[in-house]
């Protein structure tokens, strides 16, 4: 402000010393026409008191007024030049303090700027960094994503292992329970093979510890068991019996299963294949009132069961639901005693009638085989008698009537 100031008061006596100069050069130039002017001066000093000047430095200090041809004297007043020079003074301290101030400015501009290149210098070593870093987890990346492909890998070999693994296993239990299953029928063979062996087509099983049977099948233990084998005749068919003491098949849960085995025998070679002759299963009535359970089939000559064994057994064929299991376990049954209950198998050569099979049941196991064989052919030829009878009967009757 102050500087702005003296500026223009330079101006003005710069301005005000031209005008007196010009205003000296008319009077020199005119002054042989004084007189002319007189008149003109005299009413120009009466407007000078009204045309004072106030000076440029007044808002200084400077209390002078004066005319426009008096500028020049007043500029040169002590006062006017005190003035003057204290503002110079003030100007110049002020420029100093400008400089000084400035050049903090640019000092701390420097160090701002310092500091800036400082922090930029930073900034890009942490974005080479940072970049180097970026180079690193990338590689990092492409290894561990190679590393997750080659596991993923190894887990679905893994996962065809365990199933490959687990069908093993499967297969493996399940031989393992034919294998027990073999295991029992060979100990069941062996703890009968004391029992005299029948050659006659006709067996008598006696099975003890029912109980124990009935409950090793409930818990899937062992579901079935084996009769000793027994045969046709010395040289003829090897056979056995096999049951399920809690049924097979869909009759699980509901019946004993009978089964009728054909096993491989020494003379198989020279006998007649398939099989052919009807099986009959009778359960024996253990209380003496003779109501036994008969039950027969006669073998399907086209099944694999009925042809000549090529293994050491072939599959079981015979009555899945042979009887009730809830009469059976019931606690009055007849056909359990003592634990033990007693299967016929009997193997009909003779074509033995239906109608004479309970007859064949009741006769006394003890007699001699020769003695039951000629007790049947009796009993069939008398019941032939009687039909013939009661036919030739009916005959006469219906003769007699016309």
């Amino acid at each position: 402000m102050a500087m702005d100031t003296l500026s223009r008061s330079f101006s003005d006596h710069t301005l005000n010393f031209d005008g007196e100069d010009s205003h000296k050069r008319r009077t020199s130039e005119h002054s042989d026409k004084k007189s002319d002017f007189e008149e003109i001066n005299i009413e120009s000093k009466s407007n000078v008191l009204e045309n004072l000047t106030t000076c440029p430095l007044a808002e200084f200090g400077c209390t002078g007024k004066f005319t426009s041809d008096c500028a020049r004297e007043h500029y040169t007043t002590e006062m006017h030049q005190r003035i003057l020079t204290d503002l110079g003074e003030k100007s110049i301290r002020n420029t100093h303090s400008l400089l000084g101030d400035t050049n903090k400015k640019l000092d701390s501009m420097n160090s701002d700027h310092s500091s800036i290149k400082k922090t930029i210098l930073l900034i890009a070593e942490g974005v080479s960094c940072l970049n180097d870093d970026n180079s690193q987890i990338h590689a990092s990346m492409i290894r561990s994503q190679a590393i997750i492909t080659e596991q993923q890998k190894e887990i679905e070999n893994l996962k065809r292992s365990i199933e490959e693994t687990s069908q093993i296993v499967k297969f493996a239990q399940v031989n393992s329970h034919m294998l027990k299953t073999d295991l029992d029928t060979i100990k069941e063979i062996v703890t009968n093979s004391s029992s005299s062996s029948s050659y006659n087509g006709s067996f008598f099983w006696k099975i003890t510890n029912v109980t124990e049977h009935m409950a090793n099948a409930k818990s899937d233990q062992q579901t079935s068991i084996y009769s000793p084998p027994f045969y046709s005749s010395p040289t003829g068919y090897k056979m056995c019996m096999r049951l399920y003491f809690n049924g097979d098949g869909n009759s699980r849960g509901t019946h004993l299963s009978l089964f009728f085995v054909l096993m491989r025998g020494e003379y198989d070679m020279i006998l007649t294949w398939p099989f052919s002759y009807k099986v009959s299963f009778c359960l024996h009535d253990l209380s003496g009132n003779q109501h036994h359970i008969i039950d027969s089939f006669r073998p399907d000559i086209n099944s694999s069961s009925f042809q000549q064994p090529q293994t050491n057994m072939n599959i079981a064929s015979g009555i899945p639901k042979f009887f009730p299991l809830s009469m059976l376990q019931a606690t009055d049954n007849p056909y359990i005693r003592d634990d033990t209950m007693f299967i016929r198998c009997i193997v009909d050569f003779d074509s033995i009638p239906k109608t004479c099979l309970p007859y064949v049941a009741n006769l006394n196991p003890a007699l001699p085989v020769m003695v039951q064989k000629k007790l049947i052919e009796n009993e069939i030829e008398r019941r032939h008698r009687e039909a013939s009878e009661k036919a030739r009967e009916k005959t006469n009757d219906l003769t007699e009537s016309k």
